[in-house]
């Protein structure tokens, strides 16, 4: 037991001294929230989006009205981004990864990580199994591509 918390103690003492870049943290986390703004936008993928999540059609002023009701559901997926890009960050800085290999290590992250729990809340949700392909397609994209913006901001 002495070991344990040994090992414990000593784990927490090693990411206390971390040096994360905060600020960098929060661009990082802002330029993965607006790009999946863009990247969910008609745009790119919006309209694919819309039918998938069947609210196509739907008139402007629905849309409109169902956007405000969203706000504070994207103030908590930019809270959950800005967790994301910490859990990237620490572990970047707490295992002294630098340069390409922050890509290496954002991949397996989502590879690991984000695509299971991606695919199987696709496949266990309400969608419907004809748009599986598209919607795991379209969330995995915007993932892996956000995760990848995160790590070269931070590396950088």
């Amino acid at each position: 037991r002495a070991k344990l918390s040994s090992r414990i103690f000593n784990t927490f003492k090693e990411i206390n001294n971390m040096e994360i870049n905060y600020t960098m943290l929060v661009v990082a986390a802002v330029v993965q929230f607006v790009f999946g703004a863009v990247w969910y936008s008609p745009l790119m993928f919006g309209k694919i989006w819309m039918s998938i999540m069947e609210v196509g059609h739907y008139s402007k002023e629905e849309l409109q009205k169902m956007q405000k009701t969203m706000m504070p559901f994207m103030a908590l997926q930019f809270f959950m981004t800005l967790i994301t890009t910490w859990v990237l960050a620490s572990n970047l800085s707490f295992s002294n990864i630098t340069g390409s290999a922050a890509y290496f290590y954002a991949f397996f992250m989502w590879f690991g990580y984000m695509m299971p729990v991606t695919v199987s809340a696709v496949i266990f949700g309400s969608t419907k199994r004809h748009n599986w392909l598209k919607q795991i397609g379209i969330m995995l994209g915007m993932q892996l591509i956000g995760l990848m913006l995160a790590a070269f901001i931070l590396t950088m």
